[in-house]
């Protein structure tokens, strides 16, 4: 099995992007914290709208790409046609509504009260439920096919599960516990994002048999 260099890019990016960029946009260039008041953030939300609208921008490229690799992936472990047409759907489900949860930033408008900003967060919160859902599925179904087919190296393989672990953590902590800033969530994520930029950087540095 070898992956692409554009698919495995496209995990690279995409990890970190999640990853590295998320925490550096909204710590570092929105400065937003955890035990900071509503009315802070808000205000916080309105005057950086640009920063937000660029970020969404290159969030919907890079996240696409993503979403890419993972359908990529799927065909390079060959899953079969059945469960790769579903696949692809889950694919465009997932990139779909992590843009439609990220885009609940950009309504903020100069005239929006704190309740404006919790009635969006709602939103935005139940849609990204979507996202974990869909890309649980996507990963669990590739994990699953590695697994009975034995492709890829032991490395790998290790990536693959810890992939699908952490999608069953995901749809335990959306479907069983339900909190949104529960810490089994920040370990899933930050755990995902390092198997994913492990999976891209063994793509890139594994040479053709």
């Amino acid at each position: 099995m070898q992956l692409s260099k554009a698919t495995s890019w496209g995990f690279i990016i995409g990890g970190l992007w999640a990853s590295v960029g998320m925490l550096a946009f909204f710590m570092g260039i929105l400065g937003v914290s955890e035990d900071m008041e509503p009315a802070e953030e808000l205000k916080i939300l309105q005057d950086k709208q640009l920063y937000a609208l660029a970020f969404f921008t290159i969030s919907v490229g890079v996240f696409a790409y993503l979403a890419k690799s993972f359908v990529q992936l799927a065909q390079a472990v060959n899953v079969t046609d059945e469960w790769y047409t579903y696949v692809r759907i889950m694919a465009i489900l997932m990139v779909g509504s992590l843009l439609i949860s990220m885009s609940t930033w950009l309504i903020l408008e100069a005239d929006a009260t704190v309740e404006t900003q919790k009635a969006s967060d709602a939103v935005g919160n139940s849609v990204n439920s979507i996202f974990i859902i869909a890309s649980a599925i996507v990963q669990l179904i590739i994990a699953g096919f590695v697994l009975k087919n034995g492709l890829g190296n032991l490395i790998f393989k290790v990536f693959v599960a810890i992939i699908g672990v952490l999608s069953v953590a995901d749809l335990v902590n959306v479907i069983v516990i339900r909190t949104e800033d529960s810490d089994l969530g920040f370990i899933t994520w930050i755990g995902w994002a390092i198997a994913v930029v492990g999976i891209g950087v063994l793509g890139l540095t594994t040479k053709k048999a």
